[in-house]
């Protein structure tokens, strides 16, 4: 019995110990800093080819998207021009802003495009 309990012991303490290398760990990434002005420049909608309209807007500091009558996804700059969201949609505003770039759109709500789709949109 004695040797059974030992046993057990052992292959729980492997086991949490295989846990615990398994183990990622995600550094948060650094935002860029935007300031109320450039934030602004950011509110507009723009078409789509598939006749969907993206809209940005900013609330308290926040930017957010939206895609038609979708929920609102919050987005983070990082970079000059370039956002992310957190599921992983990438936005870079192009030509002054008239054109906007979405890298994995289909992670959009509402979106009904595959996963890592990219599509550009126009104001």
């Amino acid at each position: 019995m004695k040797h059974i309990l030992i046993a057990l012991l052992a292959t729980l303490s492997v086991g949490a110990a295989s846990a615990a290398d398994s183990t990622v760990h995600i550094k948060p990434t650094p935002r860029y800093q935007l300031n109320q002005q450039d934030m602004d420049d950011y509110k507009q909608s723009f078409a789509l080819s598939n006749g969907q309209t993206m809209k940005f807007s900013v609330r308290q500091s926040h930017v957010y998207v939206q895609l038609d009558k979708g929920a609102r996804v919050e987005i983070f700059p990082v970079a000059k021009d370039r956002f992310q969201s957190d599921a992983g949609t990438q936005f870079e505003f192009r030509d002054e802003n008239e054109t906007i770039a979405v890298s994995n759109f289909g992670l959009l709500p509402m979106a009904g495009a595959p996963a890592n789709s990219t599509v550009l949109a126009r104001r």
